[in-house]
């Protein structure tokens, strides 16, 4: 019985909560029905209907249910929707891609001419653009073709011929009207300055030397006399002396106008000797765009004649300067021998073929070693001056606007107050900091910047990459870097090591004293008799070991 009981106990409690959820379900619906529950427990209000067809709010249909909750206990009300219950009106809408109109129930327009003015294409419109062409734009400022062809016309504008002094039409020229090239166009006469120098200032017996003129001023071509030890009407003279001594020679210009000034100059001639030959090599620019030409200029001392090779070739003289205009990257290099030996120098001319942007260039010398020479490669030592020389060319589409250039130098490089110039004019100390605007390059044209910085302390490393950016509005910035090494130029005592100096120094050290020790017990007599005994030694000791091991 207790099993039984208890078997029932377990079958009414598995059903028990079943059981009563689904009751409880029921009696709810059950209580919720209107029909069943009283009109006491759950009132209810009318039930409106709007008709279907008419879509008019007053056209309805409302039953009221009262309190007795019997199906034939309603009372109904029907509105007269008979004068209000019309059919819509037929309204248009425009087809957006064959701009045609349609009937549409819920169209925008009520009339079909509503439709029909509404409902046009576009106006095809145009704008002049900067190649001063026509193109079709949806905001276009002209509505035919032929209103915007009329004024899209290219502006014309005038240049100055520097060698004629006359202004002439210019696609791209640097003025607007003829009469603002007039103005600007002139000549200005400065005053006459001459000068003269010798190269070499100090020659041997029957070494040629030259006497340079150097003129500037006055206006139109001038006319040069040489006298005393030299002679001719050309710019330079050309002559050798015998014996030693001074020799002075003298010096007349003239101009067009008939300015006039004069100078002399002086060689010291010595006898003949085997002095060491010098020679300065440079160019008068390093970086030019392609077709443009630079004088090679060169003097050298205790010499009798120099060779070119490499980017030339042929005998040169002494002392000289030659027009180049090189298509690529070019090296020159020249040879000058005298009686106590040869010297030669190279130097590059980096050339930037056409683009239709920019192109940027940035090279340096070591003025401390009186290099005249800018290169990619710097060779200094601490404390000496540096000069950086940075060249930025617009290229043939277009003016460059707002041009902004930056040289970030490395710690170890200083920047010299007051030596920034662009083209010669002296500017303001933000090119290494915030930047140095350039303002506008007209397309074709460059602007060249040099800089002067002081090399300190390198501390570990010896090699560093200077890198300068230029930016413009409308183009991707540019970079160029050039490459400072710092040699051992100073003497012993004052070259500075740092960490990895020390750690090479000592492996050196190390593999220096195990090769002697190595050599030492494998060639010498005593050594072989030591390594000897270290063999027996540890031989010895091996054995001792293994005994220990049998024991155990």
């Amino acid at each position: 019985m207790i099993k039984l009981y208890n078997i029932k106990n377990m079958k009414i409690k598995r059903y028990l909560f079943p059981t009563v959820i689904l009751g409880g379900v029921l009696l709810s619906g059950l209580l919720l029905n209107p029909a069943f529950a009283g009109a006491s427990i759950i009132p209810t209000g009318p039930t409106t209907t709007t008709h279907p067809l008419c879509h008019y709010p007053l056209c309805t249909t409302a039953t009221t249910h009262p309190l007795c909750h019997d199906s034939s206990c309603t009372t109904t009300t029907t509105n007269n929707c008979t004068t209000n219950c019309q059919p819509p009106s037929t309204r248009y809408s425009c087809n957006a891609s064959t701009y045609q109109c349609y009937q549409a129930l819920l169209g925008t327009y009520s009339s079909y001419n509503d439709c029909l003015n509404a409902c046009q294409p576009p106006l095809t419109r145009y704008t002049c653009n900067a190649s001063y062409q026509c193109v079709v734009t949806s905001n276009g400022e002209y509505t035919s073709l032929s209103t915007c062809q009329n004024n899209c016309i290219t502006p014309v504008r005038y240049s100055c011929n520097t060698s004629t002094y006359q202004c002439y039409q210019a696609i791209f020229g640097s003025y607007a009207s003829y009469n603002d090239c007039l103005n600007a166009c002139q000549q200005i006469t400065q005053p006459l300055s001459v000068s003269c120098y010798t190269s070499p200032n100090t020659v041997s017996t029957n070494q040629t030397v030259t006497f340079y003129s150097n003129v500037s001023g006055g206006s139109g071509s001038y006319t040069y006399s040489w006298s005393n030890y030299a002679s001719g009407n050309g710019s330079y003279s050309q002559t050798s002396f015998s014996s030693s001594g001074t020799y002075t020679a003298n010096l007349a210009v003239y101009d067009s106008n008939g300015r006039s000034g004069s100078t002399s100059c002086s060689v010291y001639v010595q006898g003949q000797s085997t002095l060491t030959p010098t020679l300065t090599f440079w160019a008068d620019k390093y970086t030019l765009n392609q077709g443009e030409a630079t004088y090679l200029r060169w003097t050298s001392n205790n010499t009798n004649y120099c060779v070119a090779s490499n980017g030339w070739s042929g005998s040169k003289s002494t002392s000289n300067y030659e027009s180049t205009a090189p298509n690529s990257q070019t090296t020159y290099t020249l040879t000058c021998y005298g009686n106590g030996g040869q010297v030669f120098q190279s130097l590059t001319l980096y050339v930037t073929s056409p683009t239709t942007t920019i192109n940027f260039t940035k090279l340096g010398r070591n003025l401390s070693n009186g290099d005249r020479v800018y290169s990619k490669v710097i060779r200094v030592a601490q404390s000496d001056i540096i000069e950086f020389y940075l060249t930025v060319t617009a290229g043939s589409s277009s003016d460059l606007q707002n041009v902004v250039i930056t040289d970030n130098l490395p710690s170890v490089f200083s920047y010299q107050s007051g030596t920034t110039k662009v083209d010669g004019v002296t500017q303001i100390d933000t090119l290494t900091t915030t930047g140095l605007s350039l303002g506008t390059i007209s397309r074709g044209t460059s602007k060249t910047v040099i800089f002067q910085a002081l090399s300190t302390n390198p501390g570990t490393y010896l090699t560093y990459t200077n890198t300068a950016q230029v930016t413009a509005s409308g183009v991707s910035a540019i970079s160029d870097s050039a490459t400072i090494t710092f040699g051992l130029v100073a003497g012993a005592s004052t070259v500075q090591t740092g960490a990895e100096d020390s750690l090479i120094i000592s492996l050196i050290i190390s593999l220096g004293l195990a090769f002697l020790i190595w050599y030492y017990l494998k060639f010498n007599s005593q050594g072989k008799l030591v390594f000897a005994k270290v063999e027996n030694k540890i031989r010895d000791l091996r054995l001792e070991y293994l005994r220990r091991q049998i024991k155990r």
